[in-house]
């Protein structure tokens, strides 16, 4: 069969940059899914994005589909005849349904069962008529966070629509989108080329819109910006580097279409503001990059990223050396303001700044989040509770301080940077810093343990707030956080290797709480912990583990974040051995007879017993239980798995020359007593019950 190259272009006004990712990934994936089961191979794909269009090419597209006899499945053989015979209403029905005569339809014999069924012969269709039908809806919904209506039209899109590129085999395929018709015609840059050009396939496309100054290739529109960075900073012969931010370097490259660098400068008297502040103002405002000196102290330069190369490159810089000294000062005033105000000053002022109209103030929060990080402290560092308890009672100060309501992500930073011009303790300050981390997925973790307790604290105290007046995640929808928040507590537990459970602390956070939790409390904890365990177990699954092995771990210790990763690895390294299977069928037994006579707690010697199956049994059980509290206390799960694994042996041995539901009803007793003890061993590692053997 032939095959065609197909290229599409949506011409819009100028898009935000951070919607490209998941529009153009949703794209590739939806077409790519609608032509597989449309039954039209390709040979490529590519989708291309700038901020005045959104672009789709596929080469070696089948021209035709083939045709194809499909089987169709209707209702059951055992509802489609009478007694006597006749078709039912629901035989009827699906022949008329699929607009066949009753004769046509033949029986289906599936593992389900045996099934009424029609053949349908279905024509292909050419690749064109597919195409056309198909864009406009993957266009249609796109997954843009906001779109708009324009004009006097109907149509709602991200951005106005001003023309639409559809070419299939070097003709135009006819549709329409949001008012625009199809044509041969593409625009170019709006300053430097902005006439048309007549494109007929993909091949063509991306360096014809290169000769009138359009990438539209995202990983090249970002080379370009490193590229001119590094050109316009080399040129400069001064002792200057840049940082490379990954998040801003892709914020510009779908800002512009075709990248220009220009190098500006400020003022020395601003070099006195931190660099965090300089920077934030910079990248955050501006999109600018900072740039440091080789020792890494802030230089008065910076880069820009323009969209077009003007004649007079120095007009342009003068405009943004101009923007920036204002915003820079803006937080110059701000910054020297601070400093008039000691950061411990500043405690009372938080009881005008809400954390949550249910949940009271923000220094109502710092006072919780004290006595959660006390508990903590008492724990893991004893000998630092003072120093921790000054730390919480800062922690949230820096809210109210004029940078920080001018760059609301410098919290944390700014507080670190006042409680060291205040003396406070570096260890204090360290702590105030990283009580925010992480702040994103994959994102850096406190490295002090200050930091740490602090940090845990803070979202323990979010997370069973927000659970107890009825805040919490619900579907794709949590606009707290409270998700990542979690994470953020069981990375810090397993990075810190704290073996402790969360539940005493989730108690001590709810009680905090006092009369703010709305509903019962013991409800509450448990959909806490509950929420926990789901987020650990993402987390555990992430790392290589079994879905069945995860679940098998967490049924038992699911409060225990670092224990329940410990564990879940040692199992998954026990399946992979051979043998495996034979090992969990005999654990489940055990498993499943305590289940179904009930566990008995009875003090077992082996003068009580009469054979010398399980008289070995409960030697075995006897001595594991001796040992375990080393393996335990030492986190050695691994071991304890190889030393569980051994009782195998004397099990094995034990159902093939024991009778368990024995005549004597006192043997029976001593003998569930002895599996329940058994399991109990088990269950030090997980529940093998949930333990798949398929």
């Amino acid at each position: 069969m032939s095959t065609l190259d197909f290229i599409l272009e949506l011409g819009v006004e100028e898009i935000p940059a951070s919607y490209f990712g998941p529009a153009m990934t949703y794209m590739r994936e939806r077409i790519t899914k609608e032509l597989a089961q449309a039954r039209l191979p390709f040979v490529r794909m590519e989708v291309w994005g700038g901020p005045r269009r959104l672009a789709l090419g596929i080469w070696g597209i089948e021209a035709m589909q083939p045709d194809v006899v499909e089987e169709l499945i209707g209702p059951p053989l055992s509802s489609a005849f009478d007694s006597n015979g006749n078709p039912t209403k629901a035989a009827v029905g699906f022949a008329k349904g699929k607009n066949v005569p009753i004769s046509e339809i033949f029986t289906l014999t599936t593992p389900k069962g045996s099934y009424l069924a029609v053949r349908k012969q279905l024509t292909g269709q050419p690749c064109g008529e597919i195409l056309k039908n198909l864009l406009p809806n993957v266009l249609e919904n796109l997954p843009f966070p906001k779109v708009m209506r324009w004009g006097t039209g109907d149509y709602s899109f991200v951005r106005p629509v001003h023309w639409l590129l559809s070419v299939l085999d070097g003709e135009v395929l006819p549709m329409e989108f949001a008012g625009a018709k199809a044509g041969k015609v593409s625009y170019g840059h709006r300053f430097l080329s902005p006439g048309a050009v007549v494109l007929t396939s993909p091949e063509e496309y991306v360096s014809r819109l290169a000769e009138i100054h359009v990438l539209v290739d995202y990983n090249t529109r970002r080379q370009r910006v490193i590229e001119e960075i590094a050109l316009v900073v080399g040129q400069s012969k001064t002792d200057l580097v840049v940082t490379l931010d990954d998040e801003l370097i892709s914020e510009v490259a779908n800002l512009v279409e075709e990248p220009v660098a220009i190098l500006g400068r400020f003022d020395s008297q601003f070099l006195e503001l931190p660099l965090a502040v300089s920077a934030t103002a910079m990248k955050e405002h501006q999109r600018y990059f900072p740039i440091t000196d080789s020792l890494g102290r802030q230089a008065p330069y910076f880069v820009a990223i323009n969209n077009t190369r003007a004649r007079d490159m120095d007009v342009v810089r003068a405009g943004h050396e101009r923007v920036l000294r204002a915003r820079l000062e803006d937080a110059r005033f701000y910054y020297q303001e601070d400093k008039k105000t000691h950061l411990s000053q500043r405690a009372d002022d938080l009881k005008h700044v809400v954390f949550h109209h249910l949940l009271g103030s923000y220094r109502e929060k710092v006072e919780r989040i004290a006595l959660i990080a006390n508990e903590l402290a008492s724990l893991v560092a004893p000998e630092e509770k003072e120093t921790i308890l000054r730390a919480a009672a800062l922690c949230k100060c820096d809210l109210v301080t004029g940078v920080v309501k001018e760059f609301p992500s410098l919290q944390g930073v700014m507080g670190r940077e006042y409680a060291l011009a205040d003396g406070e303790k570096p260890e204090v300050a360290d702590a105030i810093s990283e009580h925010y981390l992480p702040t994103k997925a994959g994102g850096q973790l406190p490295k002090t343990l200050l930091g740490a307790i602090l940090s845990v604290a803070d979202k323990l105290d979010t997370i069973c707030g927000c659970f107890s007046v009825g805040l919490s995640p619900t579907g794709a929808a949590d606009p707290f956080a409270l998700r990542r928040q979690a994470l953020g507590i069981i990375l810090i537990i397993i990075d810190r290797n704290w073996r402790f459970s969360l539940e005493p602390y989730v108690d001590k956070a709810l009680a905090t709480l006092g009369n703010l939790v709305k509903k019962p409390l013991r409800e509450v904890k448990a959909d806490i912990l509950d929420f926990f365990k789901a987020r650990l177990k993402s987390h555990i699954l992430a790392q290589g583990i079994s879905a069945d092995g995860a679940e098998a771990v967490l049924s038992v210790h699911g409060s225990y974040p670092l224990s329940v990763l410990l564990r879940a690895q040692a199992l998954e390294e026990l399946k992979r051995k051979e043998g495996f299977i034979d090992l969990a069928q005999t654990f489940k037994r055990v498993v499943n007879i305590i289940k179904k006579f009930g566990g008995r707690e009875i003090i077992l010697t082996p003068d009580r017993l009469v054979k010398d199956a399980e008289k070995n049994l409960l030697n075995a059980v006897i001595t594991l239980e001796n040992e375990s509290g080393k393996y335990l206390e030492q986190g050695n799960f691994k071991e304890l798995l190889n030393r569980i694994t051994a009782l195998r042996a004397p099990v094995d041995a034990f159902f093939e020359e024991v009778l368990v539901d024995d005549p004597d009803p006192e043997l029976k007793e001593l003998r569930i007593a002895l599996l329940n003890r058994t399991s109990s061993l088990f269950e030090l590692i997980a529940d093998f019950a949930r333990v798949s053997t398929i």
